[in-house]
């Protein structure tokens, strides 16, 4: 498996996962090598302790040689009780010597050591080589050298048994030092362990927080997207990754998505004849202008503006230049119409209407006069026009605040009626809807 398939999360993920699992093998051959040295430092202690025992009952048993050939030839005068005798002197010192230097790796027992020894040289010097001499010279130790000799001896044997458990106690020291040392390598190796494995989910939670949360606010983020609410900004993700390159990603595909419906929704919205707002958006708009104003208690005003005699225009200059006389119209109204509490939105064929928020009657009359002097100053020629050389239009404008069950196809019929008055009065005039 390659590394750079797995892409920057996957390789964190891979070199977390890496680290730890060499951890753990180092871990555990730490820890197995500390076993086999506690092991081994055990087995050679055990085999210090068995050379020092049986040094031990090797000296003992050469005193008690001696011991038995003293005896022997001082009650029977027989030469050949002299060999044990000599074969134990010999075997003494043999056994001394090795005990001495077995003994340098437990410096607990060299006390225990010197004192058994010590017991042993007493006997053999005292009671063991001089007694011999005393025999060949042919003098008979007393009663009181052969009670002493007795007493020295079994001090020997007393020394001799506690070095031996003194020795047994060592070998529990050794055996506990292992089985602690591997019961605390053991437990350390656990410790350590459990440690690396919590440090894993540690960082593996962590990993999945900064990931996941923000994968959960992104999928919120496409779903508004996808309802055509382009508010929500993407989450932030500062990481350098392929989360953050898709999060770039998702963000720039937002920004030209909305720029893209935006612009869509400008041109289903746009006359585009005119560049003014449509019908459908006047139809969609004017509602919740009317909603608005009913709750708030504002003025709230239509102006309906008709072009005069435009069918004679487009019949005498044709229908582009009547194309033409509407785009000018239209950019005129722009001119003077401000939004937002204002916007104007081409009604029909040669009809425009206007739809204001918070402006008085007189403001609305204002608007309507200055609109209408405006396009006459445009001086669009129209020859066939039955009142004036060049273009002019006539407005009706009805204000109300909208009160009780008045419904707003009322107050657009109650406009209508006043445009009708003003093409009835001969048409280049504002003329207001007087309410009851």
């Amino acid at each position: 498996m390659r590394i750079r398939s797995l892409g920057k999360l996957g390789k964190r993920v891979f070199y977390t996962l890496t680290v730890s699992t060499v951890f753990i093998i180092i871990t555990v051959i730490l820890s197995v090598i500390a076993i086999r040295s506690y092991l081994n430092e055990n087995i050679f202690g055990q085999r210090a302790l068995d050379h020092i025992e049986e040094s031990s009952n090797h000296l003992y048993r050469s005193l008690i040689d001696q011991e038995t050939g003293v005896r022997g030839y001082h009650l029977t005068n027989d030469e050949t009780f002299l060999e044990p005798f000599y074969y134990g002197l010999e075997e003494f010192e043999v056994s001394k010597s090795e005990l001495t230097q077995y003994i340098g790796k437990f410096p607990s027992l060299s006390d225990n050591v010197k004192l058994f020894i010590e017991k042993g040289e007493s006997w053999e010097n005292l009671y063991g080589v001089s007694l011999i001499e005393m025999i060949n010279s042919g003098n008979q130790p007393t009663l009181q050298q052969i009670r002493e000799g007795k007493v020295a001896l079994d001090e020997f044997r007393t020394n001799f048994s506690d070095f031996n458990e003194q020795i047994e106690a060592e070998r529990t020291i050794v055996r506990n030092k292992m089985q602690n040392g591997i019961k605390n390598t053991l437990i350390t190796l656990v410790s350590v362990i459990v440690v690396i494995v919590i440090c894993i989910l540690f960082l593996h939670i962590q990993l999945l927080k900064s990931v996941i949360n923000p994968i959960i606010r992104l999928n919120s983020c496409v779903k508004s997207y996808t309802q055509h609410d382009f508010s929500t900004n993407v989450p932030e993700y500062k990481k350098n990754d392929e989360l953050f390159e898709l999060i770039r990603n998702v963000d720039i595909m937002r920004n030209k998505l909305s720029n893209k419906i935006s612009h869509l929704k400008a041109k289903v919205n746009v006359d585009p004849l005119t560049g003014l707002y449509n019908r459908r958006y006047l139809s969609d708009c004017v509602h919740k202008c009317w909603e608005l104003a009913k709750q708030q208690q504002y003025h709230f005003s239509i102006i309906i503006i008709d072009i005069d005699f435009y069918k004679n225009f487009n019949d005498t200059y044709g229908h582009l230049m009547g194309d033409e006389c509407l785009r000018k119209v239209a950019c005129c109204l722009q001119s003077i119409v401000c939004e937002p509490n204002c916007f104007v939105a081409r009604y029909g064929g040669e009809e425009f209407s206007i739809i204001m928020l918070h402006e008085k009657e007189e403001e609305a009359l204002v608007i309507a006069e200055r609109i209408r002097k405006a396009i006459e100053q445009l001086e669009i020629k129209h020859e066939t026009s039955l009142i004036h050389n060049v273009v002019t239009v006539s407005s009706g404008v009805v204000t109300l605040v909208p009160k009780g069950e008045l419904q707003l196809e009322e107050v657009f019929s109650k406009a209508d009626k006043a445009l009708y008055e003003s093409k009835q009065k001969g048409r280049n005039k504002v003329i207001k809807y007087i309410l009851a």
